[in-house]
């Protein structure tokens, strides 16, 4: 016959057990968790137009597809700590706009993209810019990192162009891994029906 104590015993150890299998381990923390955003990050002289000059990435998609890249521009508007960016492009000629909204994370120059559907959420900092002139951001959506060039206007500087040479180079990624936007062909606006705007409703 078993002792008064073995039933407790085995139910303790059977509680114990669940408790355990509920409990998750903790994620890993993200490839973009260390990288310094800006130092005083101003959103409001961040804001306006941004063109996007290159993009440091290991992704394969862009590798294969880069010769089908499009002028792109970002317009930049603050709306309270987060900031909503309305991304133009053309697709087989016709200019479409999307409008996303990149909230707040309590930390100035960080920012993280809620992802509509299935998606993975986007974590984006902004590392260094001088307002006028450039900004290279980071960007990093299911542990995948790229790191984006913008500029006012064109052509950058040579001495723009190393620093976000080097900048690629520091996310551990090669210069072969550049891919370089057009410098003509922006899209000057999108009719309402080539608008995808994600952040009405939130």
């Amino acid at each position: 016959m078993l002792p008064l104590e073995t039933p407790l015993l085995l139910t303790l150890l059977l509680v114990a057990n669940s408790l355990a299998q509920r409990v998750r381990p903790p994620r890993p923390p993200t490839l973009i968790s260390s990288i310094q955003p800006k130092a005083r990050f101003n959103a409001q002289q961040f804001s306006g137009t941004w063109l996007l000059v290159g993009v440091g990435s290991a992704c394969r998609f862009l590798q294969e597809q880069g010769h089908q890249a499009e002028a792109t521009t970002l317009h930049v508007t603050p709306q309270g700590a987060a900031m909503v960016i309305n991304t133009s492009r053309k697709l087989d000629g016709i200019c479409w706009q999307v409008r996303q909204l990149y909230r707040d994370t309590e930390v100035a120059g960080r920012f993280l993209l809620q992802a509509q559907g299935a998606r993975a959420p986007v974590h984006m900092v902004v590392a260094v810019t001088d307002y006028q002139g450039f900004a290279i951001l980071y960007l990093e959506r299911a542990r995948q990192l790229s790191v984006k060039l913008y500029a006012r206007s064109l052509p950058v500087s040579d001495s723009v162009l190393s620093v976000f040479e080097q900048q690629v180079r520091s996310a551990n990624l090669t210069e072969d891994q550049i891919l370089y936007f057009p410098k003509y062909g922006f899209c000057k606006a999108a009719d309402q029906f080539h608008i995808l705007d994600e952040v009405r409703g939130r």
